[in-house]
């Protein structure tokens, strides 16, 4: 494993997304609704609710099946950066998530956005 591998793991960004994406690429979503529930900050619910956040994830796993790291990009101890590959059709997507530096580090910010013309970076 690579040293920024293991720096995934390592922080407090990096527990909550592999805990995200344990559920997702499982394809539990009531579980995943329950961490969204627990695990995301209040104001980040408030912009974009579970249920709709659900629809997207939901979506994303339809289009590209279960998702696992191509490269890591940034992995510090509040946020990460890394590209995900789809297991369907290849397609790169980059995730970016930060946590709250306060425990119990919820997640402030989450995007999920298709890499142009799946680029090597």
């Amino acid at each position: 494993m690579s040293d920024l591998g293991q720096m995934i793991g390592a922080s407090k960004a990096g527990r909550r997304f592999i805990a995200q994406m344990r559920y997702y690429n499982e394809g539990d979503f009531g579980r995943l609704r329950g961490f969204m529930r627990s695990g995301y900050y209040d104001l980040v619910l408030m912009e974009n609710p579970v249920d709709r956040r659900l629809l997207d994830l939901k979506a994303t796993r339809r289009l590209h099946g279960r998702l696992k790291v191509a490269a890591v990009e940034c992995a510090e101890d509040y946020g990460i950066q890394v590209v995900m590959q789809g297991e369907k059709g290849g397609a790169r997507l980059r995730l970016q998530m930060k946590v709250n530096e306060s425990y119990p580090h919820q997640i402030t910010q989450y995007s999920l956005e298709p890499l142009d013309g799946g680029q090597e970076d």
